[in-house]
């Protein structure tokens, strides 16, 4: 009678084991991929690369926030990233990418959220490790901001995770925080070699513009008025905690203390309500 008892429970276990569900994979960031990607990203594509690679001289490189150090030992970036949906920029030539980051550690991937001639928001997975390119562009409309934003300090904002998933190989797997699930969805993921060039990381306001001479400001300065652009809650994963962003790991570049003229925008204002994890400018 034991003998048979023991039979039945271990096929009762076999037979739960066998139907009990596997862990779902998390799901995907809906996006358009390869040339989709680059054809919706477009000349803010371009410029990206152009301008980070060729430094092209006619155009006014600006940028500030906080940028993680290699000395850290990071392997991963957390932060919450505001997103201003109905943004339009005038100039053909001009980008705003902010905020934008990339984890230190020659990550593969940076997170833009990004703005340009005429298009809608756009959050990027810029890959840095193989195509150099947008590896996946997704629409800042009204689908991603039921799916990934809430409320932050008053506007829409996204929260965005990159850490680096195995050592061997410098795989890197970033993510955007679905507030419907609760769960943390993959927006793209890359191995490699980190072609960038920059040993630190960064989570930064930065402009790509053009001086208008009518008004002595760039152009962006009136497309944006108003507009607030803002990182919150940033954290670096430094021995698998999880560490607030802070002058000593994190300091502010170029300057902790920019001037607004430096950046052809006499309204601007720059604000660290929390340093350095939390930044915020406003046009």
């Amino acid at each position: 009678m034991r003998k048979l008892l023991a039979v039945l429970c271990s096929a009762l276990v076999t037979t739960v084991a066998l139907a009990a569900p596997a862990s779902a994979a998390p799901a995907t960031v809906p996006g358009l991929t390869g040339a989709a990607a680059k054809a919706a990203a477009g000349p803010m594509a371009d410029r990206f690369y152009q301008v980070r690679r060729e430094r092209a001289a006619q155009q006014r490189h600006t940028f500030w926030g906080p940028e993680p150090q290699l000395n850290t030992g990071a392997d991963g970036l957390v932060v919450t990233q505001s997103v201003t949906p109905g943004l339009r920029v005038s100039n053909r030539s001009d980008v705003i990418y902010a905020p934008t980051m990339k984890p230190t550690g020659h990550s593969c991937v940076e997170v833009v959220t990004a703005y340009g001639l005429g298009e809608a928001a756009q959050v990027w997975a810029w890959d840095w490790c193989r195509s150099v390119a947008p590896a996946k562009v997704v629409p800042i409309d009204s689908a991603f901001l039921a799916t990934y934003t809430s409320t932050v300090n008053g506007h829409p904002a996204y929260t965005v995770q990159e850490v680096r998933t195995s050592a061997s190989g410098n795989k890197w797997t970033a993510s955007l925080y679905n507030v419907k699930t609760g769960a943390w969805d993959t927006l793209f993921t890359q191995s490699g070699s980190d072609q960038s060039s920059l040993n630190e990381g960064w989570d930064i306001f930065e402009l790509y513009s053009t001086r208008d001479p009518a008004t002595g400001n760039a152009y962006y300065c009136a497309d944006a008025r108003g507009a607030v652009f803002e990182s919150s809650s940033l954290k670096l994963r430094v021995g698998g905690q999880w560490v607030a962003a802070s002058p000593t790991n994190s300091p502010l570049r170029p300057t902790a203390n920019p001037r607004p003229a430096d950046y052809d925008c006499s309204t601007l204002r720059f604000e660290v309500p929390s340093p350095n994890s939390a930044w915020r400018v406003t046009v």
